[in-house]
């Protein structure tokens, strides 16, 4: 067997450079690492359910807000009647709105393929909750139809 001097020891694979071989590794989970380095604790299970509970709440509520105002606007419209002829048709409509409220509201007329052949915007007075409303509508084409688009503020 060689005897070797401290100076002259032959390094080998099993010396350890990171740092002593009775030191653990630290892992981002280990509370010494979270000591030295100021991370803080994962939530609870608790706060997580709450949190979870909460959102969906609010949201729940959100869409339900949502889906009544579409289910019950506050003007609506509908066509009672129509009477077509080559190049106008004439509108028979009902408008359900606040009674102090003017609007102005927008008819369309199709044809057969759903596009539209004329359009008239036409003003609904204040005064009457419901207010019948009829007019003539021009049009490039024979109608098929007629629908009440809109009823905006006027």
């Amino acid at each position: 067997m060689t005897e070797y001097s401290p100076i002259d020891q032959p390094v080998t694979r099993e010396t350890e450079v990171d740092g002593p071989e009775d030191a653990a590794p630290t892992s981002f989970a280990s509370p010494e690492f979270a000591a030295r380095y100021g991370v803080k604790p994962a939530m609870s299970r608790t706060r997580k359910i709450t949190l979870g509970v909460v959102g969906l709440c609010v949201l729940g509520g959100v869409v339900g807000y949502i889906a009544w105002n579409q289910a019950n606007p506050a003007v609506q419209a509908t066509v009672v009647s129509f009477t077509t002829s080559t190049d106008s048709v004439t509108v028979t409509f009902e408008v359900d709105k606040p009674t102090d409220e003017m609007l102005e509201c927008t008819l369309d007329a199709e044809d057969l393929q759903g596009n539209i052949v004329g359009s008239a915007n036409v003003p609904v007075s204040a005064g009457r909750s419901k207010e019948d409303v009829q007019t003539t509508v021009n049009t490039t084409a024979a109608p098929n139809t007629v629908v009440v688009s809109s009823c905006v503020k006027g």
